[in-house]
């Protein structure tokens, strides 16, 4: 590799001598999660496993580390690489661990322990050689001083209890042999940049050449590199915020861009029309950075504190949990909404945090999601447009909502615009398929509430959803499970048939989990004994109202019937 416009040295190291030494090598905070699994344990324990009977070396790739001089502990950190480091001492834990099994190699025992700890010259204390971020470093530090019992579920321990049972089914001898291989034949690039400038510069230049690194990871490459150019940009107030962001997302969400993405999207300055994919993610904050915040007359700063504030309001929403200063009364039948909107539709989040952002009532918030309740079902239920166009659409409607005439009077006049009408919805909901998911659920849960309790004289929720099952009158299985056999003579059709009709919404009502499973295997007249005895839900008591038989003409009916339900209860009419 070419080092020009770089301040760098690149050479090559054994494990042994990327361990030895008195510097502490620091995984940054801002850093991701170790996400090694089981492949890339795998892959490793293969190669090392190679050497031990083919005397050669292995390359396992490249390190880059920046020399940290302000600290008493001579430091570097890992600004890329921890995942083989990290997956390499837990290795070597292992290793301990069964030597210490052996009373004969104890002294190897405390060797490698050698090379997971370092000690202070100064203090004579003693440190882990690769400190993790403080997310991870404790259930780390605890595998390392031979307590990896003590770590709850994790990929780090799970990393240890894989390398661990593939040493136990060797004896101490060979034992020694794979350690001899990982720490003398396995070979790192160590690339060491003289700040953290030339390191981000280097990200960029690698991620040119095609290696991904992740894009968020790009992103705070860029925050910092920016940082650290531009004298005007306080550098560690700017590695505080990310750092802190990071703190309230990483927790929670298991796509940490999507939240990078949404935020860009719903802000007004600067604004944005366009969608901020993931992989659009970085060349945005590389505008923003280059002329984007400066002609808004921001500063990275700015930005980042407005960011932090916001990721605290998505994680809020995320989990459906938004408080605010919003009256209590409304919170939960606001939360409620929220967990309705978002059901198999997350990027609709670009829009929700602008509204829980900008609205100061709780009455008008409410409105916005009875809206996007109404657009965002029968959007689903049609099936159309792809992700890009869905957040390109909420992208321009967060800009379009900042024209000044009242947010939810253009959030209504173009839901009404871009609504799938009646006739289509009832065209779709009779001929599609309704899986078995939280989305059919909801639409199931919201027919009992809307029409058959309240046309029943009765006014409550369903309550908690995951305790009630997706009932199919019919059961799937007919053909393929012996247990049903008697549907099959009693539908009178044929197998092809009733596979275009099994998952049908007229087939499907609710029932709580135990009578699901009391009832999925009786013919229809026993089904119809439960139905209408031993269930509350007024929408599959109706079927043994309605019915006297159950067949591919049925569902078809029933269907249609379901289908008008659905047209009158998510109309603009009742927002």
């Amino acid at each position: 590799m070419s080092t020009s416009g770089f301040n760098l040295g690149a050479d090559d190291y054994d494990i042994s001598e990327v361990l030895e030494g008195s510097h502490q090598i620091r995984v940054p905070d801002y850093q991701r999660e170790y996400s090694w699994g089981k492949d890339q344990w795998s892959e490793l324990w293969d190669d090392v496993y190679a050497l031990t009977r083919e005397r050669d070396n292995h390359f396992l790739g490249s390190i880059v580390v920046i020399e940290n001089k302000d600290d008493d502990l001579k430091a570097l950190e890992l600004v890329d690489g921890q995942q083989r480091l990290t997956t390499i001492s837990i290795f070597l834990c292992a290793i301990r661990d069964r030597f210490e099994e052996d009373s004969e190699f104890e002294k190897l025992s405390e060797l490698v322990d050698g090379f997971l700890q370092i000690q202070s010259r100064t203090t004579g204390e003693r440190h882990q050689k690769l400190r993790l971020n403080k997310f991870h470093n404790g259930d780390f530090n605890r595998i390392l001083k031979g307590n990896a019992d003590l770590v709850s579920d994790s990929e780090l321990k799970n990393a240890y209890e894989y390398y661990y049972s593939k040493l136990e089914k060797h004896d101490t001898e060979k034992v020694q042999d794979i350690y001899d291989a990982l720490i003398n034949s396995v070979y790192l690039v160590q690339i060491e940049c003289g700040s953290e400038v030339s390191a981000f510069r280097l990200f960029e230049s690698l991620n040119d050449k095609g290696l991904d690194l992740g894009a968020v990871d790009l992103v705070k490459n860029r925050l910092f590199m920016e940082a650290n150019e531009n004298s005007e940009i306080d550098a560690d107030r700017v590695k505080h915020l990310w750092e802190e962001i990071m703190t309230v997302i990483r927790p929670e969400l298991t796509q940490n861009y999507r939240f990078f993405s949404h935020y860009f999207m719903s802000i007004s300055r600067p604004e944005t029309k366009d969608n901020v994919s993931k992989n659009k993610l970085y060349d945005y904050v590389d505008e923003l950075l280059n002329e984007g915040l400066a002609e808004e007359g921001l500063t990275v700063e700015e930005m980042l504190e407005d960011m932090l504030k916001k990721s605290r309001t998505y994680v809020d929403i995320f989990n459906c949990e938004v408080n605010e200063n919003f009256r209590a009364n409304k919170l939960q039948e606001l939360n409620s909404k929220l967990e309705s909107t978002q059901i198999k539709n997350d990027r609709i989040r670009t829009l929700l945090l602008k509204i829980i952002n900008d609205y100061e009532s709780a009455d008008d918030v409410l409105e916005a999601l009875n809206i996007l309740e109404v657009l965002n079902t029968r959007d689903k239920i049609a099936g159309r447009d792809s992700n890009t166009s869905r957040d390109r659409f909420w992208s321009r409607t967060c800009s379009m909502m900042e024209r000044g005439e009242d947010p939810n009077e253009y959030l209504r006049r173009m839901a009404e615009k871009r609504a799938p009408n009646d006739t289509i919805i009832m065209e779709r909901v009779v001929s599609r398929e309704f899986k078995n998911n939280d989305f059919t659920k909801y639409i199931l849960d919201r027919i009992e509430e809307e029409h058959y309790m309240r046309t029943g004289g009765r006014e409550k929720s369903v309550g908690d959803r995951s305790t009630v099952d997706i009932e199919h009158v019919a059961p799937q299985r007919v053909w393929t499970a012996e247990k049903y056999s008697p549907w099959k003579q009693y539908l009178n059709c044929s197998e092809e048939e009733f596979d275009e009709y099994k998952k049908r919404i007229g087939n499907l009502t609710l029932l709580q989990n135990r009578l699901n499973q009391t009832a999925s295997d009786n013919p229809f007249e026993q089904k119809c004994n439960i139905y209408q005895n031993n269930t509350d839900f007024l929408m599959t008591q109706a079927i043994v109202e309605e019915y006297d038989e159950w067949g591919l003409e049925q569902i078809r009916d029933r269907s249609e019937k379901m289908a008008e339900i659905i047209c009158k209860v998510w109309s603009m009419d009742n927002v």
